[in-house]
Parts: C-alpha cells; sequence; structure tokens
C-alpha cells in the first residue's frame, strides 16, 4: 500500500486475478496517522481472486511502498488504498468499519480453490484489520509495530514455510473469534498434508518484568531478535479468544526456536481465553515472564513441552487440556526460574486449576506430566495427570526442593492415574528420595487421589473427549482455590463430570494433518 495510496490500472486486482494471490507488504508501506484508520479495514473485494500455487512467486504482486512496477511483467502492479482524513475509503477495493463480515457465511472458505487470498510480508505500522472474506498468507516475518492488528471472527491465517506472526512491544494484536467462527492460524497446506513446523507460529512481545539480568532478554527464533521485558507489570499484548495456532513452529537453531504460541513478559491486561497450540514442533504455549490469566487452553500434539513457564512467569491458569501424542511429547508442564540463576526474582509460579492432562500412554518416550526445576515455585488445584508414560512429577535441583520445603510447591485435590514408575522423582542434586517427593504430593492433608480412575469418555488419540462419567470420583473431590482470579469449583479436571457439550468443543481441531 503505497502512501499516496495509488492502485492497479482496473482499481481493483490483478487481471489474472483467477490464478494470482494479491500481495500486500508492509515493509515500508504503512506509516499513516491513526486518526485516519480508526480502524482501517483491509478487506479487499478480491471475491474473484484465487490461488492455484501460493508459492508462486512468478505469478503474484506486491503493493510495496514507492513501488508500483510488477519485477515479473514490467507492468504496473496492484495496491491497496489507505483511508483518507474523514476515516472513510477512498477506493472500491477496500471496505470501511461497519460492513457486515465476520459471520461463518461471509468468510472465505480455505478448502475453496477461488477463496480469495492476500499475502502480508515485512512490517505492519498502522491499525489495521484482517477480515474473513479473505485468506492471510504470511510470507515471512510479519513484525506488527506501532499499531494494533484486529482479526475478524471467522478469519483463517496461513503461513508458508518459514514465517511467523510477531506483535511487538510497542503493538497489540485483537483477535476476538466465537465459537461458531474461530480464527484459524494454520499451514499453508492442505489438510491431509499438513505437519509440524510447517510455519513458525504467533509470538507476542510485552514489557512486563522478568528475571533475567537487566531486565530484558531476547526473543528465541529469530536471526535478528527482537527485546522484550520491562517494567510494566500491567502490559497488554493483547485479546486471544477463540483463537487456533496450528501445525507451527520450526528450530532457528539448537536451543532457538519457535513455539506454537510464545508469551514474552505479557502482562495482567492480556486476554487469554479459548485458546488452541495444535501439533506444534516445539513447546504448545511458553510463556518468558508476566503474568496474565488465560481460561479454556487447550494444548494437543506438541513436539516438546506443552506448557513451558519461565523467567519468572507468575500468570494464573484455569480450565486447560493438554493431550500427547502417543509417541511424541515431553512435558505436559515444564516450569522452570532461570537457567543461570536460579534464586533469580520474581520466581516463576503459575497458579493452574482444573486442568486433564493426558500422557503419551505405554508408547511415549520422554512423556512426563510436570518438571518443576531451577528453583521454581507452582501450584496445582483440581487437575488430573493421567497416562504419563514416565513420571507424573519430576522435581529436579536442590534449589526447587529447597522452595517445595518453604511452601512455594503445592499441589492439591489433584488426581493421578495410569502413570509411570516411579510416579514421583527427583533429579539433578536433590536431596529427596522418590519416595519423599511422594510423600511430599501425597501428603492427607492436600486431599489428592492416587490411582483413582477418573472414568474420561476416551483418552485415544487423536478422538479425544476428556468428559468424566457423571460417577466420576472427581466429581466433588475439587476445592475452591480461594483465589478471586479463579472460579471456585468442587470437581477435578477441565470438564465437569457427565457435561452434555464441553467448552472446547467445534472451535477445536485434533487432527494430526
Amino acid at each position: 500500500m503505497p502512501p499516496d495510496g495509488t492502485r492497479g490500472p482496473d482499481g481493483r486486482g490483478h487481471p489474472n486475478a483467477n490464478t494470482d494471490i494479491m500481495h500486500l507488504s508492509y515493509r515500508k508501506a504503512i506509516h499513516m496517522d491513526r486518526r485516519q484508520i480508526t480502524p482501517l479495514f483491509l478487506a479487499l473485494a478480491l471475491g474473484t481472486v484465487g490461488c492455484s500455487d501460493p508459492n508462486d512467486a512468478e505469478t503474484s504482486n506486491s503493493a510495496t511502498s514507492g513501488d508500483t512496477s510488477d519485477a515479473t511483467t514490467g507492468g504496473t502492479s496492484d495496491t491497496a488504498t489507505s483511508a483518507d482524513t474523514t476515516g472513510t475509503t477512498t477506493s472500491s477495493s477496500t471496505t470501511s468499519a461497519g460492513t457486515d463480515s465476520g459471520t461463518p457465511g461471509d468468510c472465505a472458505d480455505p478448502t475453496d480453490p477461488a477463496a480469495s487470498k492476500m499475502g502480508l510480508s515485512g512490517e505492519i505500522t498502522s491499525d489495521t484489520t484482517l477480515t474473513c472474506d479473505t485468506i492471510w498468507i504470511l510470507e515471512d516475518h510479519v513484525f506488527v509495530r506501532g499499531a494494533v492488528l484486529t482479526i475478524e471472527p471467522g478469519t483463517t491465517i496461513q503461513g508458508l514455510g518459514g514465517s511467523a506472526l510477531v506483535i511487538d512491544v510497542d503493538a497489540r494484536i485483537e483477535a476476538e473469534g466465537t465459537a461458531d467462527a474461530p480464527i484459524v492460524m494454520t499451514s499453508n497446506q492442505p489438510p491431509g498434508s499438513r505437519n509440524r513446523g510447517d510455519w513458525g507460529g504467533l509470538v507476542l512481545l510485552g514489557q512486563a518484568p522478568i528475571n533475567l539480568a537487566g531486565g530484558s532478554g531476547q526473543a528465541e527464533g529469530f536471526a535478528n531478535p527482537p527485546t522484550y521485558g520491562g517494567n510494566d507489570p500491567s502490559h497488554d499484548c493483547g485479546t486471544l479468544r477463540y483463537v487456533r495456532v496450528e501445525f507451527a513452529g520450526f528450530e532457528i537453531a539448537p536451543g532457538s526456536e519457535l513455539n506454537g504460541i510464545t508469551f514474552y513478559a505479557c502482562g495482567t491486561e492480556t486476554t487469554v481465553e479459548y485458546v488452541q497450540s495444535h501439533m506444534g514442533a516445539d513447546d504448545g504455549m511458553e510463556m518468558f515472564g508476566g503474568s496474565f490469566i488465560a481460561k479454556h487452553v487447550v494444548v494437543t500434539g506438541a513436539a516438546d513441552d506443552s506448557i513451558d513457564c519461565d523467567q519468572g512467569f507468575r500468570g494464573k491458569l484455569q480450565y486447560g487440556l493438554v493431550v500427547q501424542d502417543p509417541a511424541l511429547g515431553d512435558n505436559g508442564f515444564e516450569w522452570s526460574n532461570q537457567g543461570t540463576d536460579f534464586t533469580a526474582m520474581p520466581l516463576t509460579g503459575p497458579v493452574v486449576s482444573n486442568f486433564t492432562l493426558i500422557g503419551s500412554g505405554p508408547g511415549g518416550d520422554k512423556s512426563k506430566g510436570a518438571t518443576f526445576k531451577e528453583g521454581t515455585e507452582g501450584f496445582i488445584h483440581n487437575s488430573m495427570f493421567v497416562g504419563f508414560t514416565n513420571e507424573a512429577f519430576l522435581l529436579a535441583h536442590p534449589e526447587t526442593q529447597a522452595v517445595a520445603e518453604g511452601g512455594g510447591i503445592v499441589v492439591t485435590h489433584t488426581l493421578f492415574f495410569a502413570n509411570g514408575t516411579p510416579q514421583f522423582d527427583t533429579d539433578d542434586g536433590a536431596a529427596w528420595a522418590p519416595s519423599d517427593f511422594e510423600n511430599f504430593v501425597l501428603d492427607a492433608s492436600n486431599a489428592n487421589l492416587d490411582g483413582t480412575d477418573p472414568m474420561l469418555a476416551s483418552t485415544e488419540w487423536p478422538n479425544v473427549d476428556p468428559t468424566p462419567a457423571m460417577g466420576s470420583p472427581v466429581a466433588g473431590a475439587g476445592a475452591d482455590v480461594g483465589d478471586p482470579d479463579l472460579e471456585p469449583t468442587d470437581y477435578i479436571g477441565a470438564v465437569e463430570p457427565g457435561a452434555t457439550e464441553a467448552w472446547f468443543a467445534g472451535w477445536t481441531n485434533f487432527s494430526p494433518n
């Protein structure tokens, strides 16, 4: 979108629109006054635009700043226009606020070869809305900087290999889907051919406190890593509601990976509700510092840890489902304080209630329920750990044992069933024997249940249904956590026993490809 608002000769799309993606590059283009776009809608009227091959660079056009020539044909490329000073659009190829888009019937169908498609690359630097009548193709690392990115319900975003969507520290994402029209960030490969690591995933960078020296860090998984961390405990990274991120995550270098969803120093104003990370090549979700509340979270098929918290993350999570692949997956929870200073403050200390975690079962390798290490705190209530190949809990390092002895690790009203032996183990210098750790967890005052079948409807991957039967012993075995941010429940696990429809029904995806 050039700053002068120029466009292609037909005012709408490419003359060969049936075979090309429209490309909208923000690398240099958008530096518009926000008063002009509150918000700017980029729902281009591309009803005739289809795509035979989203990787075919020879037939695509990019609307880049100051460049209206088509590098392939030598002709004129298509460009989108900006809003004028009154906030209305200046081109028939854009729609303004108030259009009736966002309902499932109006949204582009990703299985339709004639669906409208538009490429995204570079930077987004002005408030922008991605509308659901177009399928948006991430071509590389797309950074949102100094702007709000709004995503309509029902919108599909597809990532090419090596791409990612990154919300920088001075930006915000507002992705509010619905149960009937979730926002889906996925692979550009067709169903049945999708794999972990097809694209990079979603990254949110904030300025809440972390426990690294100097109070800031560099994000993993980038050749030129952005920074995160600061002194704003309430930093708002944005809203994720009814959002699904799938087939994402890849390794840039050993120890430097992109996850399905990564939260860097996101603060208490960040909203995370009804969010799934599915089939990630690394962790499903990872939180580096910060503190926010997440409710109704699903992580399925993560190749490494399902939910990884470190660098001082002190958020709260309630109602969560974790399901490991039968052959792949490490920890359901991996909670670490900080790799070079196990006593760095603030200590990592997630509070979790009403989670159901289902392990790999007998075919797994590294599968464990939860690992507490590097001096972390951790608080688990009203949850269950079922079918992990190895330990339900592993406690590592003497610093972590000291935290546990001081009351910084608490596990109450939680069920353990069909896990490996020993079910509770210690490592890396912790003085406790496995039996000591078991006694610590299963002390009668904690009201935990060991070896009790929760009577789940199905733990069979991928046809998982973690709803306990009406007669399940988890009914009435939970308790009010006493935390004003967490809802009181009287049952153990993510789903109320006998529920006729679970909260994750309809908007999630359990397909392995």
